[in-house]
């Protein structure tokens, strides 16, 4: 087993991700991978998190987009930890592929890395369904100070709990929005 976790949470500030945040953030995410890549063929979100971030990347690439299940912590309560192990479902990507593999420059969406423990099993499992041609990308929103693995890009380092638009806020905080985002961070 994986050490339980490596996120940082300072405990000082609640952060929160808006729609008009996100949207700037996933231009940004698209425009960074298209600039330092072409083209991409398919996007594929990391649910839950991952999947509305991936439907706007691919709408803005022109692509289709896709998902995965994985979960790693047992709850989505602020400052929960992380288990350490990830559980991943790949059975709808399978199925949309019909037997066939992923061709060409595949982009793997996530709302925010961790402790990278998601984005490295996502990345493993996934070979499976990649072709020898296959170039895999990863990208997410956040990016904790404290993750060991990073992801090729990503748009705001955080050292606190972050809420999305698709998320609940906690109930003993208010959350800040996040400072509006200029440029996408290549970690590759």
């Amino acid at each position: 087993m994986l050490p339980t976790s490596s996120r940082v949470f300072e405990r000082q500030h609640l952060w929160r991700v808006t729609p008009d945040l996100l949207r700037e953030a996933t231009t940004l995410l698209a425009c960074a991978v298209l600039r330092d890549h072409g083209p991409v063929d398919n996007v594929i979100g990391i649910a839950e998190g991952g999947t509305v971030p991936a439907h706007v990347i691919a709408s803005a690439l022109g692509t289709r987009a896709g998902s995965v299940r994985a979960r790693h912590n047992t709850s989505s309560a602020a400052y929960e930890r992380a288990t350490g192990t990830v559980h991943l479902d790949l059975k709808a990507l399978v199925l949309a592929l019909k037997g066939k593999r992923l061709h060409g420059r595949v982009l793997l969406v996530d709302d925010i890395c961790g402790s990278g423990a998601t984005l490295r099993r996502v990345i493993r499992d996934l070979g499976q369904l990649l072709a020898p041609d296959a170039q895999l990308l990863t990208a997410t929103l956040c990016l904790n100070s404290g993750a060991t693995t990073l992801p090729d890009y990503s748009i705001w380092m955080v050292s606190d709990w972050v809420v999305f638009p698709w998320e609940k806020p906690p109930a003993d905080g208010d959350p800040e929005p996040l400072p509006i985002p200029t440029k996408a961070t290549s970690h590759a």
